[in-house]
């Protein structure tokens, strides 16, 4: 794929993902109104983070990194055979996740009656039942989105998201207590229309593989790589996960989950524009790739990672230094107050500072699976999950409270990306991120970056004042600096647009 077509096709998913990220936050705009520092939000947005953490882990992180390189690959040998290892695939996927569920289902019974209804477990295991289904319906969507993809259709999987925000919206007219218990129901019900979408799309691109519990050579291949897929492609869903777990049973004072969870809705959004949109369009091409070594899947990867790096340098240093304005602008509403506003800006900001090693890591750790090494990226993701941990649990009991978790995954996300780059430099992947390339681009982000804290210290908010002001300084401040960043690294962006226009469509 050109550059045109993978700047093209990003600009699709982006696009999208966009349109699902705006649902989002206007989703937890209207929670933090109506719900702010209540702890039945937080124990719904702890219980959430259960099939959250199996979707990324089984769909769209572990499999379809499993998937798309053998199914790719496969498909340019033998279409019939691609899809009937497509076939096996999502059939005994929806076998082995149905178990999961019943399992899962039969242990929060039995937390409901052995723990007291005044316990924490037994609220999060209340909430979550109705929930643990729609791991199953996702991970399924996850997989159908994989294969969509290989087919160079990228926009119904872009758009499935906007389904779960728009019917977890639908249940925010219902009273704070009514609405906790009753979106559980809106997410499984988005699981089973995502389903139906991507089986509809894959009809019209060359038709739904049939399922069959029969294995394939490739399917069972795939298996025993899968569990190193699991643990490299999901590191940051499982450190996303034990911060929620950590916040929720250990943190101080009302709402630490929620404050971590906003702060980390702030970074996905970036980290989805930017990064989800690039790695979707150049994972494909870089399996395809794969089998020509890793000279030609460098060329590749090189393109991803200078697009990525062009606009998370401004995305980074912009949302750590209007992260005040931001949370103001979105979240303060209703029962949000200004020590919520305070905590949530400290964990954006921390959080802010992990957006491109993240975003970067998750790239690189695709160009390894592309080459079927699950190896290297395993040991990797292992020993981040336990740095990650550790300090989770000594940063937890300071002052920072949960913005210490955000701290910590931006700590271990810089020492993860750095040992990524290390390991392909030496494999022959040079000059991933080259500073001739990067130097103008960096000092227009900073420049950005410092004139934008000067207009807002000289802009403050004044007390007592609500959302609007916070408007008007988040635009300005917006404005300001998207034409200061495109104005100074204009002629490093020239040459970018120069080589989109010139390749073919």
């Amino acid at each position: 794929m050109t550059p045109g077509q993978l700047a093209r096709k990003a600009a699709t998913v982006s696009g999208w993902t966009l349109a699902s990220r705006i649902l989002g936050l206007v989703r937890d705009r209207l929670w933090a109104g109506v719900a702010g520092g209540s702890p039945l939000l937080d124990a719904f947005l702890a219980a959430f983070q259960l099939p959250n953490l199996l979707r990324n882990l089984f769909g769209e992180g572990a499999l379809s990194s499993a998937v798309i390189p053998r199914y790719a690959q496969l498909r340019e040998k033998d279409p019939a055979a691609a899809e009937r290892f497509a076939g096996a695939v999502v059939a005994r996927l929806a076998v082995f996740l149905s178990f999961v569920a019943l399992v899962a289902i039969a242990a929060c019974v039995g937390v409901q009656v052995w723990v007291t209804p005044t316990s924490k477990w037994w609220l999060q295991a209340a909430i979550a039942l109705p929930m643990l289904p729609f791991l199953v319906f996702i991970c399924v969507t996850a997989v159908l989105s994989g294969l969509l993809n290989v087919r160079r259709h990228f926009w119904i999987a872009a758009a499935a998201p906007v389904l779960l925000n728009g019917l977890m919206i639908s249940t925010i007219w219902m009273s704070p207590e009514a609405e906790v218990w009753a979106a559980p129901y809106a997410v499984l019900a988005a699981g089973i229309l995502m389903v139906i979408a991507h089986l509809w799309a894959l009809h019209r691109t060359g038709g739904v593989p049939v399922a069959s519990l029969a294995p394939s050579p490739e399917e069972q291949e795939m298996r025993r790589a899968l569990i190193p897929t699991v643990i490299a492609s999901g590191v940051q869903q499982i450190n996303a996960f034990l911060d929620t777990q950590l916040a929720f049973f250990f943190a101080l004072g009302a709402g630490p989950v929620q404050f971590l969870y906003f702060g980390n809705r702030l970074l996905q959004f970036p980290m989805a524009l930017i990064g989800h949109g690039v790695t979707t369009v150049a994972y494909p091409e870089l399996a395809r790739r794969a089998a020509e070594g890793w000279a030609a899947t460098a060329e590749q990867l090189r393109n991803a990672v200078r697009l990525q790096v062009f606009w998370l340098l401004p995305a980074a240093l912009g949302l750590f230094t209007c992260a005040e304005p931001l949370v103001r602008t979105i979240y303060q509403t209703g029962s949000f107050g200004e020590e919520a506003v305070t905590r949530t800006v400290l964990v954006t900001r921390f959080y802010a500072l992990s957006l491109i090693p993240l975003t970067v890591a998750k790239l690189l750790v695709r160009a390894f699976h592309a080459h079927r090494d699950q190896k290297l990226p395993l040991r990797i993701s292992l020993a981040t999950v336990a740095a990650n941990l550790l300090l989770n649990l000594v940063l937890i009991r300071t002052p920072l409270q949960e913005a210490g978790l955000a701290l910590s995954t931006a700590a271990t996300g810089f020492a993860a990306c750095a040992a990524y780059l290390y390991i392909l430099h030496r494999r022959g992947a040079h000059d991933l991120i080259p500073w001739s390339a990067v130097l103008r681009p960096l000092l227009a982000a900073l420049v950005m970056a410092l004139t934008v804290e000067i207009l807002l210290r000289w802009w403050p908010q004044p007390p007592g004042t609500g959302g609007r002001i916070a408007i008007l300084r988040l635009g300005a401040a917006v404005a300001l600096g998207g034409l200061l960043y495109l104005g100074l690294a204009t002629a490093w962006w020239k040459k970018i647009t120069a080589r989109l226009v010139q390749s073919p469509p």
